[in-house]
């Protein structure tokens, strides 16, 4: 249960960061809608390779509120960055080219079948 309340709780706060970055961004490029999802998944992407780095030695609950909280709560393309490097590092390369395909190119499909399933014209 412990384990949940730090993932939450990291979610909450990267959440909350990412609503911060969004409205910061809109002063500057105000006519720029994906300029705060670019910034926060930029930030995200860095973050989650300086935590899982190895440099600083986490524990498991520390590891759960930054890197599944925090980061996921930021930004869920920090987590699909982290996966994707983790292939490569493994020398998964087709692998990672299957993931990163059917990811965004699988993603943008199904979001466009899910607006039209919504949509009212």
């Amino acid at each position: 249960m412990k384990d949940f309340l730090m993932v939450g709780l990291g979610g909450f706060l990267g959440s909350i960061a990412r609503y911060g970055v969004y409205i910061f961004t809109a002063r500057f490029y105000p006519d720029k809608t994906y300029s705060g999802t670019l910034v926060v998944n930029l930030i995200g992407c860095l973050l989650i390779g300086l935590l899982s780095g190895g440099a600083i030695k986490l524990s498991n609950q520390t590891t759960l509120f930054l890197i599944a909280g925090l980061c996921g709560g930021f930004t869920t393309f920090s987590a699909f960055a982290l996966d994707g490097l983790k292939l490569i590092r493994e020398g998964l390369i087709l692998q990672f080219v299957m993931y990163a395909s059917v990811s965004m190119i699988g993603g943008l499909i199904v979001c466009l079948a899910g607006f039209y399933l919504t949509y009212k014209a």
